[in-house]
């Protein structure tokens, strides 16, 4: 079965009538994005981790009052008048690090739609140029420097994501690549787009 079977159905449901983003079908979405990443091999272990680690960070603050961070800004908000919000271990730093792991991950896969021709490992490279690295000090770019001499070919990745992977992934980043904007817009407007390296 493909993975972006479950996707499919998860995407709809992100946003709320009045326009809100919701905190347990985002988490679960970004949960469906790991098989995504581990099919880009072993060496994205620590990704997945981190992906992983920010999901449970941010799902157990809303376990705490699900009434009321039923949608997820009001996570980040609640930290931002307690002040806590710059901590490394906030909420808050969860969401941003989440958001740039899945805007990594979607833009890979709009990499592999634009182009029929390219290799997983230049589309890889490339995406990482453009989102991650700006935001990773030199360990952590040497790291991912080298993960990526170990993605496997374009054709084992497209194979291991199902039959429909063509058509499942652009409707998964037609439909999740606006509710990532949604999140880049809320962190800059409250000033929250740290650039610090890491």
């Amino acid at each position: 079965m493909s993975v972006f079977v479950q996707t499919s159905l998860v995407v709809p449901t992100i946003m709320s009538a009045d326009g809100h983003v919701l905190t347990q079908p985002f988490l679960e979405l970004c949960r469906l994005c790991i098989p995504i990443v581990e099919r880009l091999g072993t060496a994205f272990i620590l990704v997945k981790t981190d992906i992983s680690g920010n999901i449970k960070r941010l799902a157990d603050k809303a376990l705490t009052d699900p009434d009321r961070y039923r949608t997820l800004f009001t996570i980040v908000q609640d930290e931002m008048v307690c002040n806590a919000h710059g901590h490394g271990t906030s909420c808050t730093k969860g969401l941003l690090w989440l958001k740039r792991a899945m805007e990594f991950t979607v833009a890979i896969l709009l990499k592999l739609q634009e182009d029929d021709q390219i290799e997983l490992c230049k589309a890889v490279k490339d995406t990482y140029a453009l989102t991650l690295q700006r935001f990773h000090g030199f360990i952590a770019s040497t790291a991912f420097s080298l993960a990526f001499n170990f993605v496997p070919t374009r054709e084992d990745f497209e194979q291991s994501l199902g039959s429909d992977a063509r058509s499942g992934m652009a409707e998964f980043t037609t439909g999740f690549g606006p509710v990532l904007a949604e999140i880049q817009a809320f962190m800059i407007v409250n000033n929250l787009d740290d650039p610090t390296r890491v």
